[in-house]
């Protein structure tokens, strides 16, 4: 008996020191297998430092990893530490249970040539077999994961074609746990602590029997400018700078991902994109979305409140680009592509997109439009900007009012009611703008017209309604003693217009202009266009001027037109009579009302003895009046026909060229 019981214990006490000794060389042993055969393993060469594996506890320490890359010199990836403790026990039961999992100072580099990585070699090598036949049988493993960190880990993105870089340095997440394979509902959860600053917290539920899950993500403090790298593919920007702030539940199933519902609140602060010159092109202060409901499949937007505050946008204009141009990036050259082109399903259409917004508010907002294409800049700021709304729907009528603040005291109000998804079938616009000093208008007004505007007050009201495509738009302008100055030589006018003398025109007693344009169509008609139909109503009321300059200033004046157009003479006369000094000083002064008018006065008579004194004493007369010689033609012309009368025919026309 006791020769039976020693001789258990030597072979227990063999089989400890067996197991011991395995324990022991293990580590050294998966040192050398790891070394001697790391392209067999990945299909890259491996160094490992030091390995040390404790078969009685399941504990596994590995330090100092290196994979080179294909040249077998260069490091592609490694870790300093990676440490786990696992039940080994467990793997009876086709169970991988891993209590904890801690990888630190993993490092890993990411080159990118065309479409091709630095690490697609190494996806090559784990292919299986086109030929062999696949094994669809479900696994009966099951792996838990419990407490898994990443600490102090750096990555490197380098895409060798564009020579862009992007880098992660000292990321840190946590998993608390997670179960692959089985039926139970598992939780994970990942705390990522992002280099330049922010944090990134997730939360998963899921239900491995229904596939159903439930995640919530939370952003804090992410600062936008990781995602500058990104925009310069399309933009040509200096700096982006700002804060994201956000918290999503999204709720789903995993095998219809797109189907998924996304609710929660996103909050961006302090904005400020700068072009690549340092220019500011837009600040915001903050903007604040609450989410109620988002599916991308079922195209459907629902948000509760929407609110914007201290947007602050320049819009520049220069002879060569505005600041839009300006921002767009350089054409990238395309990247070259496998000819290989699968066949594709065609894509199901989409529904139309349903937009909800419960509540709408955009405040404190400015836009200024800069203009240096003109003799002098010109700089509008519209301030205060003010936008409410609520119930905002794509497939219904909606109702918002705006307001903002014009330069030198103006303001603009503005409402709203209309269709999004149809809008050809109902909209109702009021727009009113009152007291708009016109003087801060000269430099757009002296670069199309040759004019300086001295004085002025602008007002507009304006009613827009379509309904079933068909446009009524009632427009009233009301200016208060417009003035210009005189028409400036060394400008040259993008248009030549007669604006003094429309003025002159255009006012009544009062000094006022009040202009009424409807405008009237059908939007839904390829061949209208809005801004022709204004332009057009503008146009016809210089049609007058244009065609006949002295006869509609004269009816400014409050002159007889038909007593302007002839000036009788007798056959013998020699000098003026006092009534026709006075028509002469009347045409004298529709001449002075506009540098750009010209009169024309030509004589018919009989007799031609005379003629010549007669037109000098016109043109004397006229040139006391302040007329110069460039703004008459005083002529003889041919004899009147039997039963017309003897005088001067009298015309005028614009000089449109210097």
């Amino acid at each position: 008996m006791k020769k039976a019981i020693k001789i258990i214990l030597w072979i227990v006490g063999i089989l400890l020191a067996v197991v011991l000794l395995l324990s022991l060389l293990a580590g050294p042993i998966a040192k050398g297998v790891v070394n001697a055969n790391g392209e067999k393993f990945v299909g890259r060469q491996m160094h490992l430092n030091h390995a040390g594996i404790n078969l009685f506890n399941g504990h596994i320490n590995l330090r100092g990893l290196e994979v080179y890359e294909a040249d077998g010199t260069t490091p592609f990836a490694g870790f300093d530490t990676l440490d786990v403790r696992a039940r080994l026990l467990k793997l009876a039961a086709k169970t991988v249970d891993i209590r904890s999992l801690v990888l630190s100072g993993l490092n890993v580099n990411v080159l990118q040539d065309g479409e091709q990585f630095n690490f697609t070699s190494m996806l090559d090598h784990f292919k299986s077999d086109p030929d062999k036949e696949k094994d669809t049988t479900p696994s009966e493993w099951v792996i838990r994961l419990g407490d898994i960190r990443l600490s102090h880990a750096h990555a490197s993105y380098h895409d060798l074609g564009r020579g862009k870089e992007w880098r992660i340095a000292d990321m840190n997440l946590r998993v608390p746990g997670f179960v692959i394979g089985g039926k139970e509902a598992t939780q994970a959860g990942l705390n990522l602590e992002l280099a330049d600053g922010g944090r990134l917290n997730l939360t998963t539920d899921y239900d491995a029997a229904s596939n159903d899950f439930v995640a919530n993500v939370q952003l804090t403090g992410f600062a936008l400018r990781n995602v500058k790298e990104y925009l310069e593919d399309n933009l040509r920007i200096g700096d982006l700078a700002g804060t994201l702030d956000a918290h999503i539940k999204a709720a789903g199933n995993v095998s219809e991902v797109m189907q998924s519902h996304f609710s929660g609140n996103i909050s961006i602060d302090g904005v400020n994109l700068t072009d690549a010159d340092g220019n500011s092109v837009a600040a915001m202060q903050n903007l604040s979305v609450d989410i109620t409901d988002v599916n991308i499949d079922a195209n459907r937007f629902a948000f509760g409140t929407v609110a914007l505050d201290g947007l602050a946008v320049n819009y520049n204009q220069w002879n060569d680009g505005n600041t839009m141009s300006r921002l767009k990036a350089k054409k990238q050259q395309p990247i070259a592509k496998n000819t290989k082109e699968e066949p594709q399903e065609p894509n199901a259409k989409k529904p139309d997109m349903q937009l909800k917004v419960d509540n709408l508010k955009v405040s404190n907002c400015s836009l200024t439009y800069n203009d240096h294409t003109l003799p002098y800049d010109f700089s509008f700021p519209v301030t205060a900007l003010g936008i409410e709304a609520t119930n905002i729907s794509s497939y219904g009528n909606n109702n918002a009012r705006m307001r903002a603040t014009l330069p030198g005291g103006g303001t603009l109000a503005m409402r709203w009611q209309g269709n999004i998804n149809n809008w050809q079938a109902f909209q109702d616009l009021g727009l009113s703008i009152k007291g708009l000093d016109m003087k801060l208008l000269s430099p757009l007004i002296l670069a199309y017209t040759g004019y300086p505007m001295e004085d002025g007050v602008f007002g507009l009201s304006s009613r827009l309604a379509i309904n079933n495509s068909q446009l009524d738009n009632e427009n009233k302008i009301d200016i208060f003693k417009a003035t210009v100055g005189d028409r400036r030589k060394d400008i040259e006018p993008r248009q030549k217009i007669p604006l003094k003398a429309a003025l002159y025109v255009l006012k009544d007693k009062d000094d006022k202009i009040l202009i009424e344009m409807p405008v009237k169509g059908n939007v839904s008609d390829p061949e209208f266009n809005y801004m022709k139909a204004v332009w057009k109503t503008l146009g016809n009321l210089l049609v007058k001027v244009a065609t006949s300059p002295a006869r509609a200033v004269a009816g400014a004046m409050g002159l007889n037109e038909e007593d302007l157009e002839f000036i009788a003479v007798e056959p013998d006369q020699r000098s003026l009579t006092s009534e026709q000094y006075h028509i002469l000083s009347a045409l004298a002064s529709i001449a002075n009302s506009d540098s750009l008018i010209v009169l024309n006065l030509e004589l018919h008579t009989p007799d031609t003895s005379h003629a010549t004194r007669l037109n000098r004493h016109v043109r004397d007369y006229l040139k006391e009046q302040g007329v110069s010689e460039s703004k008459m033609n005083v002529r003889t012309g041919t004899a009147p026909v039997a039963g017309e009368p003897t005088g001067y025919s009298v015309s005028s026309e614009l000089k449109l060229e210097d």
